[in-house]
């Protein structure tokens, strides 16, 4: 298969933090190649850093292939989200990819939420995401898949979505499995609108934590008057008592009903820190 791309090569972002001398949580290293740009940190409170990726394109295209490496350093807490939305452009006979490859250090915690993916009408996106927690390292992790342009008539359009993420507990130099998530949507092989997919629902939010700082009455909570359709898993995990492990899954017909479940997940658990 041919294989285009609108670059001569992968597309690279590396970050890297540290604790820096003032408390806070700093940029150590990061190296970036077009389309990716990182913007400064941003202090809304006093340890936090929030940095935002930025990806300067209209979009992923046929063989785009993008290479993502974050490091979050012993004692941080990090807040990272995206500029835009995720558009997957027509890929013709191709598709775009990308690999993320993120570890938390000790006593480290990383809130990602990334915003939403679109995938156009014949798009084909490769999407492959490994986090390893070391020794009381926290994670909230979110993606948001849609159907794709639906004001242009391109409700699950698109040809084949491929999602996976896995995260491991790291202990003793060894990697111990915690969480594995497989999302795979073939438009064309899959009655996507079947009562037991995604019904009469066009965005899907996959959310999974690993934290110390929730528990499940104050995620229910937040749960009441949602509009849509959601459940949440408690996980059986590797990892030391006092840890709050979850799975959950949200339906809706748009993505702000979904952003905003996010966001109050977020707010809770950086409240408590």
């Amino acid at each position: 298969m041919e294989h285009k791309t609108s670059y001569a090569q992968a597309s690279r972002l590396k970050l890297k933090t540290k604790m820096g001398l003032n408390g806070k949580c700093v940029i150590a290293d990061n190296y970036f190649t077009p389309p990716f740009k990182l913007m400064p940190p941003f202090y809304a409170r006093d340890s936090l850093a929030e940095i935002m990726l930025i990806a300067v394109s209209p979009g992923m295209l046929k063989g785009d292939a993008h290479e993502i490496g974050i490091e979050v350093g012993q004692d941080c807490q990090l807040k990272l989200s995206s500029q835009s939305f995720e558009k997957v452009q027509d890929t013709e006979d191709g598709y775009a990819s990308r690999k993320t490859h993120i570890a938390i250090k000790e006593n480290a915690l990383l809130d990602f939420s990334p915003l939403p993916i679109i995938p156009f009408a014949n798009a084909h996106f490769q999407n492959h995401s490994h986090i390893v927690l070391h020794e009381n390292a926290q994670l909230l992790y979110s993606e948001i898949i849609t159907a794709g342009r639906i004001a242009m008539g391109e409700s699950f359009a698109f040809k084949r979505l491929h999602s996976t993420l896995s995260i491991s507990y790291s202990k003793e130099n060894s990697e111990h499995p915690l969480f594995v998530d497989n999302t795979l949507l073939e438009p064309a092989k899959m009655d996507l609108k079947n009562p037991c997919m995604f019904g009469n629902y066009t965005h899907y939010l996959n959310l999974v934590a690993f934290t110390k700082h929730l528990d499940q009455d104050s995620l229910l909570s937040f749960l009441e008057g949602f509009e849509g359709q959601v459940g949440v898993s408690t996980l059986a995990s590797k990892l030391p008592d006092g840890y709050f492990s979850l799975c959950l899954k949200a339906l809706a017909c748009g993505s702000e009903p979904l952003l905003h479940l996010r966001k109050s997940i977020s707010q809770e658990l950086l409240g408590r820190l």
